[in-house]
């Protein structure tokens, strides 16, 4: 039996970084690299026997493996001579470049492999032969089939002589042979979710992705800073800085809880459409940048925010002139910072904005007020820890960029 599936997604991106920290990128690979990890537990001798034997031999040889993680009950009647198989919608992302399923009974029993002629777009799949007899709903499960290679080293433990366990991991080949992948569930289509946070923003916002997945604060969010600057120290006593950018690049970790296939099918589109480190995008900081200290009317061109430093730590550099407003109506709306100030007294922060509000901003309708910034994925590699098969964790770390 399987205990814990992981799935890696990974890109290759270069980077090259200029004195100032921009940086241009370039893809290294078209598509990424995909496997699959299973803690398995054998519970009887044969298959631990089988296991051992499975990983000592077959150490570059192809092989086929269902894809656990995907699998799902087949919730209809099924007739003899039928040769398509009803899957949920939501089920079709993890078939992209599968040429084959596997239809499952039981462990006594196994199941029986199936090549793939079609991967409809409402949820069907075509098969190369018929079924020999009928199946009541919900009996059988229908998972996908991928061809694929062990990796370099895997392990086993031991707990007696018949009882052990094995971390099996398997790189995932995408197949010529696969069925053409329906376009409306590809990586530029998400899955409808709801939208709890940001209702009435743009997809697209200056020509990058709006990225409003909130973090499930499951986990704390691990943000750490890279100072632009080099150190002139020769350790002889006095020492100098080199300043490259009044902008320095904040890093954050954030994790996920995924409830749910679609919310996991959308997350590695996402990571899709980044192409690893390769794209950039905006995302809020999900925290309370700016705390509003009276209400701005309508037509008012500036905010006074409580704390009054906003000028001395950001009104030199180019970024954190963003902002995105959310309310507790669950809308939201975008406003552009023109500069920092305070007002007369110097009690409070005066942020004057690229243009008049075009509605009331009235503290008891926010939620909060957080920065809006520029990111880029900071890893290549995406991982998807699935609890069940519709539950997940992935995380995904944030490096803040000018382009």
């Amino acid at each position: 039996m399987a205990d814990k599936i992981s799935e890696t997604i990974e890109f290759l991106t270069q980077i090259h970084k200029a004195w100032d920290g921009t940086e241009q990128r370039a893809a290294l690979r078209a598509r990424p690299r995909r496997s699959v990890s299973y803690d398995y537990i054998s519970m009887q001798p044969w298959q631990s026997q089988y296991l051992r034997a499975l990983t000592y031999s077959q150490q570059t040889q192809l092989f086929q493996i269902p894809l656990w993680h995907a699998a799902d009950k087949i919730n209809e009647q099924i007739y003899e001579a039928q040769a398509v198989i009803p899957i949920s919608t939501d089920c079709i992302w993890q078939y992209r470049g599968c040429s084959h399923a596997m239809v499952w009974l039981d462990d006594s029993y196994g199941g029986t492999l199936y090549t793939l002629e079609q991967l409809g777009s409402a949820g069907v799949l075509g098969l190369n032969k018929q079924f020999d007899r009928e199946w009541e709903r919900g009996v059988l499960t229908v998972a996908p089939v991928a061809w694929g290679v062990l990796s370099q080293a895997d392990k086993y433990l031991n707990y007696t002589s018949a009882l052990s366990s094995m971390t099996l991991t398997v790189e995932i080949l995408h197949e010529a042979q696969a069925p053409a992948f329906p376009g409306q569930y590809d990586e530029f289509h998400d899955e409808e979710v709801k939208l709890i946070w940001g209702r009435g923003l743009p997809v697209i916002y200056n020509g990058a992705e709006l990225f409003l997945v909130p973090p499930t604060w499951s986990d704390d969010i691990n943000a750490s800073f890279s100072r632009l600057a080099n150190r002139l120290d020769n350790s002889t006593g006095a020492f100098l800085y080199d300043l490259r950018s009044p902008d320095p690049t904040e890093t954050r970790e954030i994790q996920y809880i995924l409830k749910g296939r679609r919310e996991i099918n959308n997350l590695q589109r996402f990571f899709y459409r980044c192409k690893g480190r390769l794209h950039s995008f905006y995302a809020p900081t999900w925290l309370m940048d700016v705390e509003l200290a009276v209400d701005a009317p309508a037509g008012q061109n500036y905010l006074l925010s409580k704390w009054p430093g906003y000028w001395k730590y950001f009104g030199g550099g180019q970024r954190r002139k963003t902002l995105l407003v959310f309310h507790k109506d669950l809308s939201a709306s975008i406003l552009n910072v023109a500069g920092y100030t305070t007002n007369e007294t110097g009690e409070l922060g005066k942020i004057y904005l690229d243009a008049p509000l075009k509605q009331a901003l009235r503290k008891s309708d926010i939620l909060m007020i957080s920065y809006l910034c520029r990111y880029r994925l900071d890893n290549d590699l995406m991982t998807t820890d699935y609890e069940t098969v519709g539950i997940a964790k992935s995380s995904l770390t944030l490096a803040e960029v000018t382009e």
